[in-house]
């Protein structure tokens, strides 16, 4: 890990002061609600899905065997692990 950050005396460089809660809610939303959704629009939900499942699964993270397009309802984790 790093010790002493390059940006360690800059007043108000700490990330933990300016990335707020809501600033990163926003962000994983803006993912799911238009990123993932143009991929679907440009690849297509067929081969979206497919290049999902074969995917290598990792531990902690969910493996979108099924592909993404079929999701309903996903909530922070599953967006967490689909970006």
């Amino acid at each position: 890990g790093v010790l002493h950050p390059f940006w360690h005396d800059w007043l108000y460089a700490d990330p933990s002061q300016f990335l707020t809660l809501e600033a990163l809610h926003y962000w994983h939303r803006q993912f799911w609600d238009h990123d993932m959704q143009w991929c679907k629009h440009a690849l297509g939900a067929g081969e979206l899905d497919f290049q999902f499942s074969v995917l290598l699964p990792i531990a902690g993270f969910h493996h979108f065997n099924q592909g993404m397009t079929k999701l309903k309802q996903v909530g922070g984790c599953t967006q967490r692990d689909a970006q």
